[in-house]
């Protein structure tokens, strides 16, 4: 009965911590800084010059443009191979690690979160150096887009591929480059992640739904290859998984590196209202005058990727 009551907590732990962050969700967040009941005058007033708050919220979506966008299509195949990467890492992790590296449970459990961890910090770092950047105009945002998630992919491809020849024997130097693997995937966050929020602001959110569901194919499909690669659980069984990881890493860097944008397209470029005050509202011609005007509100730099 123990052990049934210790198996159940790996389903209730994280069942209670989703019901205590949709609570948290229900209690902070509102959809607009205006309509926020805890926040400050001085921080709304801030957030609306910097940002603008669009007053008119119903646009028919022009799919045939979005459809014919390179930028759009660039996206898609970019977050599809990232999606592919982490899909792969994060479930099949634990496997390899004890399969080829021969860790046993309670330091497979404890290993297999080094990864994740990596990836989370450099992708905090990785967007507020990718905003420096781009703040102090050293990069457009598009070569921004573009470099960081050349790196996210080559690095990660580069790391995955010496992890295939790693045995037992230097299990530890695998778990390292694994770690390396998840850090420059990282990098994704100031890459592809919040690509269509550069040229498609407007409908940044369709855009990432539609990405989004071609992108978790890879969820069903990656754990598949990878048991139908590794029959008899070798070193040179998962070698192979590797290396497809890492053709998957040459596709997102030649299609997502060689055709991203960073700047509005013009189909996402109509005319639209701002409120820059509290009560005001001020009539602009498109998404790049919406930009000029916060410039002119408050001449410090403000991320729109926060």
């Amino acid at each position: 009965m123990d052990s049934i009551t210790a198996g159940g907590s790996v389903f209730y732990v994280p069942g209670a911590a989703s019901l205590l962050w949709c609570f948290l969700w229900w209690l902070l967040v509102a959809s607009t800084p205006a309509q926020h009941p805890r926040i400050s005058k001085r921080e709304r007033n801030y957030i609306i010059r910097s940002l603008g708050e669009k007053t008119q919220r119903n646009y028919k979506t022009p799919w045939s443009d979005i459809l014919r966008s390179r930028a759009m299509w660039a996206f898609v195949t970019g977050h599809t191979c990232f999606s592919w990467l982490i899909y792969t890492l994060t479930t099949n992790t634990p496997t390899f690690l004890k399969e080829v590296l021969h860790f046993n449970i309670a330091e497979n459990g404890l290993l297999s979160s080094v990864p994740s961890l990596c990836q989370f910090v450099f992708g905090l770092l990785g967007g507020q150096l990718s905003d420096f950047l781009r703040s102090r105009k050293y990069l457009s945002t598009t070569a921004a887009r573009r470099i960081f998630q050349t790196g996210a992919f080559l690095g990660a491809g580069s790391c995955l591929i010496g992890t295939g020849f790693m045995d037992a024997e230097r299990r530890y130097y695998a778990v390292f480059l694994l770690s390396a693997a998840m850090s420059f995937l990282g990098l994704g966050s100031s890459g592809v992640l919040v690509n269509t929020t550069d040229f498609a602001s407007r409908y940044a959110g369709i855009l990432f739904g539609f990405s989004n569901t071609i992108a978790t194919t890879p969820g069903m499909l990656a754990p598949l290859l990878a048991g139908a690669l590794t029959p008899n659980k070798t070193q040179e069984e998962w070698r192979n998984v590797f290396y497809v990881c890492a053709g998957v890493c040459v596709l997102g860097t030649v299609v997502f590196g060689t055709m991203a944008q960073g700047e509005l397209q013009p189909w996402a470029a109509e005319k639209m209202e701002v409120v820059v005050e509290e009560g005001q509202g001020v009539n602009v011609g498109s998404n790049k005058d919406v930009q000029n005007a916060k410039l002119e509100q408050d001449t410090t730099y403000c991320s729109t990727h926060l």
